[in-house]
């Protein structure tokens, strides 16, 4: 069933799995290593969680087989247009261990057989890299979408009683992946405002530099190149009443304090809340026509 997820919470319940049963199995020299950019941590996208874990884990159990000891390592990357790749890669293999038996190979394209036919009730495609050196790559790309139940249920709701117009505002967008500032493109686009998006803190700043007429920030917190706390200072500095907004999925007291810190005017946690967005705007809005 598909549904929205935390891509890096799905993966680090397939490496604990994996991690739990090579320690049963004492295969003590295996290291399994996710990895994945900080960055893309609070990414969330609307897939079948259930299956991405079948695919997944019939991978590692391939290679998990035929490789008895090194780091195989596994993550996912944002691509060309944003396209979110899966990959594991296997560890670099020395002397005779270099040579696949026969029975690596039929198993080799029985696998790729199997996760084609898996990924065809999902869309996606598999492929397998030789060329990397050392070890080789797998790689599963998905065809995903930004997450949706937010925008079903409370944009197209009728009975939606946060609609402002603000079609004389102008919004600036940060965040460095391109599905979540669709989503709050989308989340916005009753309230028919102007939207600015960019997706990293220093092109935030430049953008407060060049648009006198921004008139709040949604700040994304962890991104690339600058990240939204020291972009939200430099603002700041800029335009000390310009409001922004930190959005993060990261909730906890550390969190809060660090948004304190930096400036940021309120907090909002993932997965967003279309009238909670609304209305801390909304309430932002008026503290500053009232010079507060």
């Amino acid at each position: 069933m598909k549904k929205d997820f935390y891509v890096y919470k799905c993966l680090r319940e397939i490496h604990g799995i994996n991690q739990a049963a090579l320690q049963e199995k004492d295969r003590l020299g295996v290291l399994l290593m996710f990895n994945t950019p900080g960055s893309l941590e609070h990414l969330t996208v609307h897939t079948d969680p259930d299956k991405l874990q079948s695919v997944f884990n019939t991978l590692l159990n391939h290679v998990l087989h035929y490789n008895i000891s090194g780091c195989i390592e596994f993550g996912y990357k944002l691509g060309i247009d944003d396209q979110l790749s899966f990959y594991v890669k296997e560890p670099p293999r020395s002397g005779s261990d270099q040579f696949k038996s026969e029975n690596e190979f039929d198993a080799e394209a029985d696998l790729l057989s199997d996760i084609m036919e898996m990924l065809s009730r999902l869309g996606g495609s598999f492929w397998i890299d030789s060329k990397p050196k050392p070890g080789k790559h797998f790689w599963i790309s998905i065809d995903i979408q930004p997450p949706e139940k937010l925008r079903k249920e409370e944009i197209n709701n009728p009975g939606a009683d946060l609609q402002p117009d603000w079609s004389d505002r102008t919004i600036l967008v940060v965040d460095d992946v391109y599905n979540n500032r669709l989503l709050l493109e989308g989340l916005l686009l009753p309230t028919n405002a102007r939207i600015i998006s960019v997706d990293n803190g220093l092109k935030a700043v430049n953008a407060v530099k060049k648009n006198n007429f921004i008139e709040i920030v949604l700040m994304d917190v962890r991104m690339p190149v600058l990240d939204g706390y020291e972009a939200t200072r430099r603002i700041k500095l800029i335009k000390p009443c310009l409001p922004v907004v930190a959005i993060s999925a990261y909730t906890g007291t550390a969190e809060s304090k660090k948004w304190k810190l930096s400036g940021c005017d309120a907090f909002l946690g993932k997965p967003l809340s279309t009238n909670e967005l609304i209305s801390t705007m909304n309430a932002l809005f008026e503290n500053v026509s009232l010079g507060v």
